[in-house]
């Protein structure tokens, strides 16, 4: 009995002291990662997903203009910035409403795929590249990318690619090919970072190395960049002697009919409002105030079926003694023409228009001329050599859908075929 209280005691003593006694730390749960944490819907429960390239979160732009769209529409933007590859990779998975991206060859893609029924210009910057102020391959003072590349290869010097599968890395490789490289990860001084624009500036700056940026990210962060210049590309997109450097956007609405689960409404919404007159000019306004030029030059056409024949349609400049701004009245009161032409992929193809030579006749090309330049309204640009020009006598400025001119240029690579002609410029 004695032997029985004492043992009931201690056990009361225990929990005494247990009771008075700091409280223990339960032990760790197993570590887990982080949950997702999803972006705070509107007011509304409205969400609209936008797949973007890094460059438009970058600069800071969809900071600036996203905003305005979800105070009118009261509807959450969540944003995914990544390469374009990526973004139209989302798109094709119907994991996007709506993509904003710049890589036109993929875009029409996705168009021709089904994944979005039309593809719309929104604005354009261009493509700079960069390299250490020390400059080791001495491209400053160039003209053209594809040279500039020659030397950098020749120099091995450190080049930093994004590697990514973005419109610029896609961008990156086509200037490569057109130098007659191509760059493996066996070349000690190319490096292929897989991450996006301002990483691989961010990379750049550190370690010294040449990489092809898009100007508006590079001027958002430039005071992050002490040791980076530009090398090739000027001061401002006029400047830039490399047309082939423009960099257009596109945005499209992810097809419903392909992928009912998509926000169709609001992608549609999405797509009205930033083609609008004043989120184009939102767009315009961007970076002029710090760097006293716009970071992305806004360039969305009307989207009715019909560009009114009063508007300007076509311009043509440079080396010439009359420069000439023609509507579409003007080109079809000229000496319009007919024809059937091999395409170089649609085979025979029916085109009327005006001869190009017609209109370079009326201009008065100078002799010093040396080459046009046909400018697309998304900023897309091929040159072709006055002397190659001279002898297609049924190269046209042909008529299209929507009230559009393109380039029908037999005997020529497709590249030649611009479609969407908005200027022509005599260099």
């Amino acid at each position: 009995m004695n032997h029985s209280r004492l043992l009931i005691g201690l056990t009361l003593l225990a929990l005494l002291i247990s009771a008075c006694g700091p409280a223990r730390t339960p032990a760790p749960a197993p570590t887990q990662p982080p949950a997702a944490q999803p972006t705070k819907p509107a007011a509304s429960g409205c969400s609209l997903r936008l797949a973007t390239t890094t460059s438009t979160a970058d600069s800071g732009l969809l900071t600036f203009i996203l905003p305005d769209f979800e105070k009118k529409f009261n509807c959450k933007v969540d944003t995914v910035a990544v390469g374009t590859g990526q973004a139209i990779e989302i798109g094709t998975k119907g994991d996007a409403d709506v993509l904003l991206v710049h890589a036109r060859a993929q875009e029409d893609k996705f168009v021709a795929d089904g994944h979005a029924k039309e593809r719309f210009d929104v604005m354009y910057n261009d493509f700079i590249v960069l390299g250490p102020t020390a400059d080791p391959a001495k491209i400053s003072g160039m003209a053209s990318a594809s040279a500039a590349f020659k030397a950098i290869a020749a120099a091995q010097a450190p080049f930093a690619s994004r590697g990514d599968k973005s419109g610029t890395n896609t961008k990156e490789l086509s200037v490569w090919a057109s130098a007659g490289i191509t760059p493996t990860k066996d070349m000690a001084w190319y490096n292929s970072l897989g991450q996006g624009m301002g990483e691989t500036l961010l990379a750049s700056n550190e370690k010294g190395m040449y990489t092809l940026s898009d100007r508006g990210t590079y001027l958002s962060m430039k005071d992050k960049l002490p040791n980076l210049v530009i090398a090739l590309g000027g001061n401002s997109l006029q400047e830039n002697k490399d047309k082939t450097l423009l960099n257009p956007y596109g945005v499209m609405a992810v097809d419903p009919v392909k992928h009912p689960g998509v926000n169709s409404d609001m992608a549609a919404k999405f797509v009205q409002w930033i083609l609008s007159a004043d989120t184009q000019k939102l767009i315009g306004s961007y970076g002029v105030t710090k760097f006293g030029q716009p970071l992305f030059y806004p360039n969305a056409k009307p989207t009715t079926s019909q560009a009114p024949s009063g508007d300007v349609a076509l311009t043509i400049t440079g080396l010439v003694e009359k420069e000439l701004k023609l509507t579409m009245s003007d080109l079809k009161g000229m000496d319009v023409v007919k024809l059937e032409v091999e395409h170089p992929k649609k085979g025979k193809t029916p085109y009327e228009g005006v001869r190009l030579n017609t209109l370079l006749g009326q201009v008065k090309v100078k002799p010093e001329a040396k080459k046009i330049v046909l400018t697309a309204s998304d900023g897309f640009t091929a040159e072709v050599t006055l002397d190659v020009v001279s002898k297609c006598a049924d190269c046209l400025m042909a008529f299209g859908d929507g009230g559009k001119i393109h380039a029908a240029m037999p005997g020529m690579e497709s590249n030649a075929w611009v479609k969407d002609v908005i200027k022509i410029e005599v260099e």
